[in-house]
């Protein structure tokens, strides 16, 4: 009896250290400080703006200078296909290459969309088709979609659902005035990957207001490369003065996908890539927010781009015919814990005669009362329901019985 007791204490102690690893241990997409998985990266930096020729070398330094260099198996650039400037390509080409040839990256990965779009399509494709539950592909979209869309669409249906898209802004994500794109960051969306939308990087990292020449001044930020005794990192600030501006923010990108931190600034820039300090990844994020127009399954809804400024990333959905609809999403997000407690807050529109009902729902089952928007012209409003259980595999829905509603964002706020 005394040995099946002590068996039992040994058993349930080894099976709570492994739930306590598998909440507070690392988290995608690391293990044992190693980083799982492949990674991949689309740029534009041929037109409109020369953000990228300084943002794709500072990208790259990332990657070497976190010790996944060798996880790099695509990386495309120059990719907006309606519109270009043989100049853009040039000088966004020496970038690529140069910080390619500098950090030691294998160039047979590296494609200029201008020159080779089939060769990199096949290459994106390719790279899809390698991802397993094992080996998936995180795929930064740092341009826009066209050229994701199309290495999507040859790819292997079954292998989508291990690939993770990395995005932070809507101009990429296929809504940006002047252009006529194809596609956006639905079609990706649709082909069932996971979407992960991080922070707008351009706050932190942009220095200076775009379309026009930076001030002497407005590099200050960056004089730590130029002063550099590093000529990698001095080639970084060389390529940052060709761009024009101080603002690599499609960098911030790459450096949230190696440390979790979607705070990426000069000083964080810094400390990795000239003082050789890599952060440690986050375990988990304590803010996780998922965007309404980024939820798999839009039944009823549908996006909606007015350039409302008061939206998050300005984009939102709405409801689309009849007077109920839903919209539901796995939740599988890097950087998140396994099991936890949040807060979760709805963002949705009050506007003047809109009223509606709403309600959140985990698993088909309802987290939290319902609640009504009155149509007392409130705008964006926010309702927080407490204390809710989200694992990750969980289906989360937000169901709206309104017309006219709209919806924002759902936002996680997890406990300590």
């Amino acid at each position: 009896m005394r040995n099946t007791f002590l068996t039992t204490c040994v058993a349930t102690a080894l099976l709570s250290l492994l739930m306590a690893n598998s909440v507070f241990g690392q988290t995608k997409p690391f293990q044992d400080g190693r980083f799982v998985g492949r990674i991949a990266y689309s740029a534009d930096g041929n037109h409109n703006d020369p953000d990228d020729w300084a943002a794709s070398p500072v990208a790259l330094a990332i990657f070497a200078e976190s010790g996944v260099k060798d996880r790099l198996v695509h990386f495309d650039y120059n990719c907006i296909l309606p519109l270009t400037d043989p100049e853009y390509e040039r000088k966004h080409a020496e970038s690529v290459l140069g910080a390619a040839e500098r950090y030691g990256f294998n160039r047979s990965r590296f494609f200029d969309c201008r020159k080779n779009l089939d060769q990199a399509i096949a290459s994106l494709t390719a790279a899809i088709n390698e991802s397993s539950a094992t080996n998936p592909l995180y795929f930064v979209i740092a341009g826009p979609m066209e050229v994701p869309a199309r290495g999507l669409e040859k790819s292997d249906p079954a292998k989508r659902r291990f690939v993770y898209c990395l995005s932070h802004s809507r101009w990429n994500d296929g809504f940006a005035s002047g252009y006529k794109f194809t596609f956006t960051k639905r079609t990706v969306i649709e082909q069932d990957v996971h979407w992960v939308q991080i922070r707008d990087q351009n706050p932190l990292l942009s220095l200076s207001p775009y379309k026009r020449p930076a001030r002497p001044e407005e590099f200050a930020a960056f004089f730590w490369m130029r002063d550099s005794c590093d000529p990698k990192v001095r080639f970084l600030w060389e390529r940052t003065l060709v761009s024009t501006r101080p603002d690599p923010s499609d960098a911030g990108m790459a450096y949230f996908l190696v440390t979790g931190d979607e705070d990426c600034d000069p000083a964080k820039l810094r400390r990795l890539i000239e003082d050789h300090r890599p952060a440690s990844p986050v375990v988990a994020r304590s803010q996780i927010r998922l965007e309404a127009e980024n939820f798999r399954h839009l039944e009823g809804f549908a996006l909606e781009d007015r350039k409302d400024k008061t939206a998050s990333h300005q984009l939102n959905v709405q409801r689309r015919g009849g007077t109920g609809g839903r919209i539901r999403t796995t939740f599988d997000e890097p950087f998140a814990r396994a099991v936890g407690r949040c807060d979760v807050v709805i963002r949705h529109r009050d506007d003047e005669g809109s009223r509606g009902r709403y309600a959140l729902f985990v698993n088909g089952a309802a987290r939290g009362a319902a609640w009504e928007s009155a149509g007392n012209a409130r705008g964006w409003t926010s309702q927080v329901l407490r204390d809710v259980e989200i694992r990750l595999g969980d289906e989360i829905r937000v169901d709206a019985e309104s017309a006219t509603a709209r919806l924002d964002y759902v936002q996680l706020n997890f406990a300590d």
